[in-house]
């Protein structure tokens, strides 16, 4: 009576990946991605910013009428082609 293939040997035939395999991949590749970001990270010095206060916008802040805002964007949309 013949054997059945196990799960790898099939694999490396077909080519066709099992669900499990995948997964596995995925969370090595995953793993490997973090590792070597921190690693990254570590050697080059970068820090986390620190929560403060935003910087000032460049501009003034505007009260605006929607209706009009929302008539600039109708005819803006159009007139390049949306």
């Amino acid at each position: 009576m013949k054997e059945k293939p196990d799960e790898e040997s099939t694999e490396r035939v077909t080519g066709s990946m099992s669900r499990r395999g995948f997964i596995t991949a995925a969370g090595i590749v995953a793993v490997g991605g973090v590792l070597a970001g921190g690693a990254i990270a570590s050697v080059t010095g970068a820090k986390e910013a620190a929560p403060g206060t935003p910087p000032p916008l460049p501009w003034p802040w505007l009260k605006m009428d929607p209706m009009e805002a929302g008539k600039r964007t109708f005819h803006n949309y159009h007139a390049k082609g949306g």
